[in-house]
């Protein structure tokens, strides 16, 4: 018994604390359950969770001599027992797919529950086709566009959410059939059909952003760049809602566009949709966290998510346009440097040093100037900030230096000092 429980210690998962199915190692050596850490991964985290060392997720490589231990252990420590109707899984997924009407909504939740609480159950129901019959409910309800429906379209969601389909299980999904086009057309059709402020339909979107999250999370660039320009209008206006979800939506919709935006034309398309301008209105509407909070609140992590999205849009000229056409646009991602963290220093710097290309317009320079970001600038360069960071502020500088250097508005010691 001793042994049993010591190579059950050996096979929890640092994060779940649960026996391990897929185990995955990073390269700081330490072996988390895939799902687990993928979960942690899209939550928005960057580091290791054990050793606190930067992890991302093309970081992590399957174990498979762990894996074939997990097997040959499983039988002799939990006795194999034959699955039938009895199973709830099995039950559950036949009544979901038994028949062509709709079902009702207790075994939609139902079957979320029994996937929550068993990784057998949800890989039976992902292997039985479970997660293509909801998202096809969830499309054609969203169609109807019924206000009765719509506690069939969160149900749907939710349990397409309590699948947790990883990016292994995604991709098969996609090489076997084109269904993940599918998942991104009932989801662009449910949140067009959702009005903000109504309640249930206010939690169908949020679930629906979080399912996007997840899943351009595991996507790859052919699927991604296929996407519709209506999606990113669709995500982009649960941003500018976001009075009427939670902040966890608001989040999930930040990170979606961010996983989406890097590929093909994906940033024109949503700049297009007003993600840039929505961005900045975030980045007013949020009030600043206090420098010296512990750890990453929910505050602090939109606020860098949503530099993090002005950054990446930046990379394209209609992005570093649309920053600065808005009339408060170099001033909050000036008033932010320096008073969130570290990465939304960095993304900040990254928006300045974009926009104020060899490319950018005296106004522009002016207008640097005058709201405060060459200053800024110049504190970068005097605080404790990434080298890189410094770097790229005092590349800004110097292109513009022979500018600034006479406008009234910054300390031109400073600007010798550093230079």
């Amino acid at each position: 018994m001793e042994d049993m429980g010591s190579m059950r210690h050996h096979l929890m998962c640092p994060i779940s604390l649960q026996p391990m199915q897929d185990p995955v190692t990073a390269p700081t050596g330490i072996t988390y359950d895939r799902r687990a850490i993928e979960r942690w991964l899209a939550a928005g985290h960057a580091t290791c969770p054990v050793t606190g060392q930067p992890l991302a997720l093309a970081d992590l490589t399957p174990n498979h001599t762990l894996r074939r231990l997990i097997q040959s252990w499983r039988p002799r420590s939990t006795p194999n027992k034959p699955v039938d109707d009895a199973e709830p899984h099995v039950g559950v997924a036949k009544a979901l797919l038994s028949t062509s009407s709709r079902p009702p909504v207790g075994v939609l939740r139902e079957a979320a529950d029994v996937a929550s609480q068993s990784d057998v159950a949800r890989r039976n129901m992902v292997d039985a086709g479970v997660l293509q019959r909801v998202l096809r409910l969830a499309m054609s309800c969203a169609k109807a566009t019924s206000q009765e429906d719509l506690p069939i379209i969160e149900a749907c969601l939710d349990l397409a959410r309590a699948l947790a389909v990883s990016g292994d299980e995604l991709r098969q999904l996609h090489v076997a059939d084109n269904h993940l086009h599918d998942l991104f057309d009932a989801a662009t059709d449910v949140l067009a059909a959702l009005e903000p402020g109504s309640g249930t339909g206010d939690a169908a979107r949020a679930s629906t952003v979080r399912l996007l999250d997840a899943v351009t999370e595991s996507c790859g660039a052919p699927v991604l760049e296929r996407l519709r320009p209506e999606l990113f209008r669709a995500v982009t206006a649960v941003v500018r809602d976001r009075v009427f979800v939670s902040p966890g939506a608001t989040r999930s919709a930040l990170r979606a566009l961010l996983h989406a935006c890097p590929v093909g034309r994906n940033r024109a398309l949503a700049v297009e949709a007003g993600a840039a301008h929505e961005a900045i209105e975030l980045l007013l509407d949020a009030p600043p966290p206090p420098p010296s909070a512990a750890g990453a609140s929910g505050g602090r992590r939109v606020t860098e998510l949503a530099m993090a999205l002005l950054a990446e849009l930046c990379a394209c000229a209609d992005g570093r346009a649309a920053v600065a056409v808005h009339p408060a646009g170099f001033a909050v991602v000036a008033r932010r440097l320096l008073r969130v963290s570290a990465a939304a220093d960095a993304c900040a710097v990254r928006v300045l040093a974009a926009v104020s290309g060899r490319a950018a317009s005296p106004e522009v320079l002016r207008e640097m100037a005058r709201v405060g970001a060459v200053g800024k600038l110049c504190c970068v360069l005097q605080a404790d900030c990434d080298g890189a960071v410094k770097e790229a502020a005092r590349a800004v500088l110097r292109l513009h230096s022979a500018v600034w250097s006479g406008s009234p508005c910054v300390n031109s010691y400073l600007l010798s000092r550093y230079l």
